[in-house]
């Protein structure tokens, strides 16, 4: 118990995951309630009640403990108002922590929503990196599809069935062993088909995106891949872009647009690219990690959204920004560690399993293969950028770089300890300058795999950093 109140002092701000209350102030309870369906809303976390923002507080240490008997009335009352949330949050029981005769600390873990947003007072709120927003009845149309709640593949089109009548259909049905021909009668009893309230049988997205031969063009959204080479590490605009040849765009069925793409990228990886130098770059980046990745993004991305899949492959790096949130329990913290509770398209994935040559098995082996793969040829491991930095998109980065022996030695130590200062990470890896370690810390921030967190004083040697894709305290 000491220990994890020890970890709960030492974080040094609040954020997306976390957030501290002391039980004082008018509006206190408001707060804690829109925090808690925020949170829910958003990817969970946790509510520390009696312990003041770090912050906002002057005290150190347990200074900063006054505890739930601050005003036990405040507390019963958060208890009693979280019954008013819409649906239930179920479990929502705190965790005590006795700390002395006079002071507990409670902790409020707060599930994902994985079914549908939560609301209280007709209102629905979701996380912002320190704060809660307030969304609109478009935003909530949006998100509920961008996280995955709706489901586009199921949804109705009203596009001709002749339309599908596509050697894609053909390959489908022969590897099912289906030999009846009528692809009404088939693709209704498949639930690819559904009659509407009219009682007319109309196709669903999900077999538009199987089965015909121009789905982008069938379809009111975008379903197509738009790839991008660029000279440099950065992308700019004006007169003079830094594409290197014009950008290419993929469309075509599911099937092929998964190979397609996959070849196309993986070609531009192998012939490298010409940098200022006049050295030819060379891409190391595995195979399958590029495979995987890009299978990823078609079978799981939100097909409501009007927008493509975006693939840039620059000097050191490729990036695939990908409409939609993880849904269902998946996090970026934990995408590839535990097993999704469901499939944002979960039509399209178990027809698509039916090809006689499927790009995807289904077995959560994507993201832990492209981890495995980058790990093997030294490579950093694939970072995500999810919401608040993209609010409706993830985009997942895997570096054409080699990671040096003090990124393995700061990784170790900050999987253990949290945070990392410049002395300590120059003690740990034998690198003498002050400055080099600086340059060091910079560039694996910018990378995005750490996360700066100033000191009160903003002097560099008050400057501590944590892994960007670890929450605060795990296991929320």
């Amino acid at each position: 118990m000491k220990k994890f109140i020890e970890l709960i002092l030492n974080v040094p701000e609040e954020t997306q995951t976390i957030e501290f209350k002391r039980l004082n102030g008018d509006k206190v309870v408001r707060k804690i309630i829109q925090t808690i369906v925020a949170m829910a809303n958003t990817d969970g976390g946790i509510i520390v009640l009696g312990i003041e923002d770090p912050e906002k507080s002057k005290l150190k240490g347990e200074e900063r403990i006054f505890g739930i008997e601050e005003n036990k009335e405040l507390y019963d009352e958060i208890f009693h108002e979280i019954k008013r949330i819409i649906p239930p949050i179920s479990n929502l029981e705190p965790d005590l922590y006795k700390i002395d005769e006079k002071r507990t600390v409670a902790i409020l873990s707060i599930p994902k929503a994985t079914e549908c947003f939560y609301s209280i007072d007709n209102q629905v709120y979701i996380r912002l990196h320190k704060s809660n927003k307030k969304l609109t009845p478009q935003e909530i149309v949006k998100f509920n599809y961008a996280k995955g709640f709706e489901k586009a593949d199921k949804e109705l089109v009203d596009i001709d069935f002749e339309l599908l009548k596509t050697h894609y259909f053909d390959d489908w049905r022969k590897n099912r062993k289906i030999s009846e021909a009528n692809i009404e009668d088939i693709l209704f009893k498949t639930g690819l088909a559904r009659k509407n309230k009219e009682g007319i049988l109309h196709p669903t997205r999900a077999a538009v995106l199987l089965f015909a031969q121009f789905p982008t063009d069938l379809l009111e959204t975008k379903c197509s891949i738009r790839i991008i080479q660029l000279r440099g590490t950065i992308e700019k605009f004006g007169e003079a872009p830094n594409y290197l040849g014009t950008p290419k765009t993929i469309g075509g069925p599911v099937i092929d647009l998964i190979k397609n793409s996959q070849e196309y990228v993986l070609n531009l990886l192998k012939s490298g690219i010409v940098v200022r130098s006049g050295f030819v770059n060379t891409y190391r980046i595995p195979e399958r990690a590029v495979r995987e990745a890009i299978t990823n993004a078609v079978i799981h991305r939100d097909y409501h959204l009007k927008r493509d899949i975006e693939i840039r492959i620059y000097e050191d790096r490729l990036e695939i920004l990908n409409p939609g949130l993880f849904p269902y329990n998946i996090t970026k913290t934990n995408i590839g560690f535990v097993r999704a509770d469901g499939e944002r398209n979960n039509l399209l994935v178990k027809h698509l399993r039916e090809f006689p040559e499927p790009p995807n098995l289904n077995l959560n082996e994507g993201v832990r293969a492209m981890r495995e793969e980058m790990k093997n040829n030294n490579l950093y491991q694939p970072i995500f950028f999810t919401y608040p930095i993209y609010e409706d998109s993830v985009k997942v980065v895997l570096l054409n770089e080699e990671q040096p022996t003090e990124w393995e030695k700061i990784k170790k130590y900050l999987e253990d300890k949290k945070y990392i200062n410049n002395k300590i990470a120059r003690d740990i890896t034998g690198v003498v300058q002050i400055h080099k370690m600086s340059r060091m810390f910079r560039k694996w921030v910018e990378k995005g795999l750490l996360l700066k967190i100033d000191g009160e004083s903003k002097n560099p040697r008050d400057t501590r950093y944590k892994l960007a894709d670890v929450n605060e305290i795990k296991d929320i």
